[in-house]
């Protein structure tokens, strides 16, 4: 990950340049900093709002995000692409207790807003009880009562999962019933396989791509490389190339120029950890490789991981 791009930067601009700002110069920037600080710990709070009403559901959190870092797949990163620095989660129901209903989807997209009135009732209460006249303290009213209310109209996320759910669009539903599958360590490839129809919602064939190589490398990988795995969502497709490319190469066939370079491509959003594999490729320095096994996980989903180890583990042995 390239540090201009990544929440490190952000860190120090916000809290080693600016205080050197306000020192050296006439620029307020310590309430800039107070403020912009006040913003990110109430997106983080709005996050962790929606957490709080996965688990009253008995849902997983996959990942949570905030400026310091993430917590993903049970493993906290310190070194995030720049936009997760904002705010970010993600939920599943594991299927041992239940398909998740329209009602969970919901619950959980409104966790957000819950937390973020509870805050702005709460400040209020606090700003008229004791007469408190303080700058900080109304903008934390106001950037709660904000961010709460425009999560959830129609074109922001939370609300277009909602609103969608509530005018009985059935895709919604079968999203996150595929991306349960998807992240549940617990249901096996076959499974997926079977239960999971094809082109059925956004996510559905990558998750049955994951199961079909995830039955494959008990076996021969020639296999994997060679199939022309299908999906419409670019993404997703191409990441599902960069895994076929692993067993490429830990079946010992040298990759293309255009091959490599996949593997940077897609080492954004949630999978930077193909950036190494991509540094790898070009360097052919397996201390790359060995430093990333010095972890257990690597991206959303244990499934990822399962494959993603097995490929680094055989390029590794092959020497």
């Amino acid at each position: 990950m390239k540090f201009m791009t990544s929440n490190v930067l952000i860190c120090l601009v916000l809290y080693l340049v600016l205080p050197l700002v306000h020192w050296f110069t006439d620029f307020n920037a310590a309430y800039l900093i107070g403020i912009i600080t006040i913003w990110l710990f109430t997106v983080f709070y709005h996050e962790v709002g929606h957490c709080v009403m996965a688990k009253t559901r008995g849902m997983k959190i996959s990942f949570i995000s905030f400026l310091p870092g993430m917590y993903m797949n049970g493993r906290w990163y310190f070194k995030i692409p720049a936009y997760f620095s904002f705010g970010a989660m993600l939920a599943y129901k594991p299927l041992n207790k239940n398909h998740i209903t329209k009602n969970d989807i919901i619950i959980l997209n409104l966790g957000g807003l819950i937390f973020n009135m509870i805050a702005f009732f709460i400040l209020v209460a606090i700003k008229h009880l004791y007469s408190i006249e303080n700058s900080y303290l109304e903008f934390g009213i106001l950037i709660n009562l904000l961010i709460g209310v425009l999560t959830i109209v129609p074109f922001a996320a939370d609300g277009k999962s909602i609103w969608k759910l509530i005018s009985g669009k059935h895709d919604e539903l079968l999203f996150y019933d595929s991306m349960n599958y998807y992240f549940d360590e617990d249901v096996e490839a076959q499974k997926i396989l079977s239960d999971i129809e094809p082109n059925r919602d956004i996510i559905a064939n990558y998750a049955r791509n994951l199961a079909w190589i995830e039955e494959e490398m008990k076996g021969n990988f020639t296999g994997i490389y060679e199939a022309d795995l299908k999906d419409d969502e670019g993404l997703n497709l191409n990441l599902i190339k960069t895994f076929q490319l692993m067993f490429k190469h830990a079946d010992g066939h040298t990759l293309s120029q255009e091959e490599v370079k996949l593997f940077n491509k897609v080492a954004t959003s949630l999978y930077f950890n193909f950036g190494p594999v991509y540094k790898y490729m070009k360097t052919n320095d397996k201390k790359i490789l060995k430093n990333l096994l010095n972890h257990s996980s690597w991206f959303p989903s244990k499934r990822e991981d399962k494959l993603f180890s097995k490929a680094i583990r055989k390029i590794i042995e092959n020497g």
